[in-house]
């Protein structure tokens, strides 16, 4: 698959765009709030993972269920190294998580990439870097509640990357739809 070069409009730019401009591989979720974008982006923050039943499950089979064994802090702390994530940027609506290594059987972390310097960084030869962005933008029935998660393959991983993410996929996208339906929530609650 040719890698995809994204050039968005400054009105539009995401965080993503400057972090991750060039990738082979994204998926995008979206939602609408009944809530006003201000309350959102507070519920992006305040919404525990435990509250995004399908996510937690995925993420404990993705962690051979360590991440069950503690309760877990709010999804904006997706980044917190346990699935191997780490947060790389956030603004008042957006919050950017990242990861680098080869997340397919008999892969695993990549040393050394354990902060966002060091993840901005990363070029990938034989791993993968992965960045995942959760964000809320103003829309005519309220607020546009977002996921978008982009990879950029090493030359050296396409082969193994492509088998994984043919079959990690689906769960990938119920996560994120697991994810936005809990904030959706919160938020609402709140509203």
């Amino acid at each position: 698959m040719p890698r995809v070069n994204v050039t968005a409009p400054s009105a539009g730019a995401t965080l993503l765009d400057a972090l991750l401009p060039a990738y082979d591989h994204r998926t995008m979720h979206g939602r609408a709030v009944d809530a006003p974008v201000a309350r959102v982006a507070a519920a992006i923050r305040e919404t525990s993972l435990d509250d995004a039943h399908v996510a937690r499950v995925l993420m404990g089979v993705r962690t051979l269920g360590r991440s069950l064994r503690r309760r877990s802090g709010p999804i904006a702390e997706f980044g917190d190294g346990e699935a191997g994530f780490l947060r790389i940027d956030e603004s008042p609506t957006e919050i950017v998580v990242g990861f680098v290594g080869r997340p397919w059987p008999g892969g695993g972390m990549v040393d050394g990439v354990d902060d966002a310097l060091a993840w901005r960084a990363f070029e990938p030869v034989d791993a993968v870097r992965v960045a995942m962005s959760i964000r809320c933008g103003t829309a005519t029935y309220g607020t546009l509640l977002v996921t978008e998660t982009r990879i950029q393959t090493g030359p050296l991983a396409r082969r193994a990357f492509a088998r994984y993410w043919s079959i990690v996929r689906p769960g990938s996208d119920l996560v994120r739809g697991s994810l936005l339906r809990a904030v959706s929530r919160t938020a609402e609650r709140a509203a």
